[in-house]
């Protein structure tokens, strides 16, 4: 795709680096986009403040949203998502690195296991976009264990409370492996009830995190939430390489509610500020990501989705949160990257070739990449003084 394609597909110029030199492509990219794709700052804040006291605002049913004819929007689960054929962001991203990243990527044998325990960033991001599973938090008792049958015992005895069972005594006179079965059974029970299980000094980390996400900005996350739709999948095809395509944003926000059509992402950090996190994000290409959000939900559903807000909270201290409005310049260069990763793959898949990081090396050149140190490194040409 050259720059005049798209100029005409996205409404914003970039120079056409096809046959220029590496010192040329490497020049930052001024991008000239059409402003109107975007909700103003300072009109979001109005109609935000318009709509969020109004309670009699619905929110539109999902079967209503594909009104472009060019996909579907359903309320389903992640696994029928992953498992559903289409390019995500995350695969995307990949292709940015080298095409080779992505057939890596591909590669399910490749993937590490899932391994099912409490994560507090894992935590976090499934308890913000549901708040009622803060109260489903449990502090396992402290004499439980499997090594004893007194401490499998304990935690029979635990989970039947927790879950309502009437205790019996007969079972608790079972042998050690008969107990392990049984235990096994009414920890799935658990899970599948949504609780989940930690530590006591976990708990007052889940403790301050709740209290971040319920008292921030006077409440407003809370109440943004409960005026969107989670688990929303959106399938459909990109209209430049017609290849299928894929998102699941965390919460999409409507017209109908906040005054405009806006994704909400939630993010999880170790960054001790607002710069480190920022610093992250463009290293994780979030950029991409959420441009890509805009540009296929909107093509999907007919509905010009022109804003994207972050909310972030810290899985270190002081485990605070909050909320990010991204700028509209960031988000044009996030669906630009957008189309040009659907373009390498297309070439990729139509040429059946996957290079690794030679891709990114001169046709002639061998595979030698020219590299530059960062330019930091000369703030440290400074002079030392020694005395004779």
């Amino acid at each position: 795709m050259n720059a005049v394609e798209v100029k005409n597909i996205f409404g914003f110029d970039v120079p056409d680096l096809e046959g220029a030199s590496a010192e040329e492509a490497v020049k930052p990219v001024e991008l000239h986009f059409n402003q109107d794709d975007y909700i103003d700052f300072e009109q979001f804040k109005y109609q935000l403040a318009q709509h969020i006291g109004d309670n009699k605002a619905k929110k539109p049913s999902c079967k209503y949203l594909s009104w472009a004819g060019n996909g579907k929007v359903i309320q389903d689960r992640m696994e029928k998502y992953l498992a559903a054929p289409g390019e995500s962001s995350s695969a995307l991203k990949e292709v940015l690195k080298s095409p080779r990243h992505y057939l890596i990527y591909r590669n399910e044998n490749l993937k590490p296991k899932d391994e099912s325990h409490f994560t507090l960033g894992t935590f976090i991001h499934s308890a913000f976009l549901e708040p009622s599973k803060f109260g489903k938090v449990k502090v396992l008792p402290e004499n439980g264990n499997r090594s004893s049958k007194a401490g499998i015992q304990t935690l029979i005895a635990f989970y039947w409370e927790l879950l309502g069972i009437q205790p019996d005594n007969f079972v608790m006179e079972k042998s050690m492996p008969e107990l392990k079965e049984i235990l096994a059974d009414l920890e799935d029970a658990a899970q599948n009830r949504g609780f989940s299980f930690i530590s006591p000094d976990m708990e007052q980390v889940v403790r301050v995190v709740r209290s971040s996400y319920m008292t921030y900005g006077g409440g407003i996350i809370p109440k943004l939430v409960s005026l969107g739709r989670t688990e929303v999948s959106m399938y459909g095809k990109d209209p430049v390489t017609h290849q299928r395509v894929k998102i699941r944003p965390d919460c999409v926000l409507f017209e109908e509610t906040v005054g405009a059509n806006i994704i909400l992402s939630v993010k999880t950090t170790s960054a001790t500020s607002i710069e480190d996190f920022m610093r992250a994000a463009a290293r994780y290409r979030y950029d991409l990501a959420e441009g890509m959000y805009l540009q296929v939900a909107s093509e999907i559903t007919g509905r010009k989705f022109s804003g994207t807000i972050m909310l972030v909270a810290q899985t270190c201290l002081p485990y605070q949160c909050f909320l990010l409005w991204l700028d509209a310049e960031d988000l044009a260069c996030g669906k630009y990257k957008y189309q040009q990763a659907m373009d390498i793959l297309k070439q990729c898949k139509d040429s059946d070739s996957w290079p690794g990081f030679w891709a990114f090396a001169e046709d002639d050149a061998f595979g030698l990449i020219q590299a530059r140190f960062p330019a930091w490194i000369k703030s440290e040409l400074k002079p030392q003084y020694i005395p004779e």
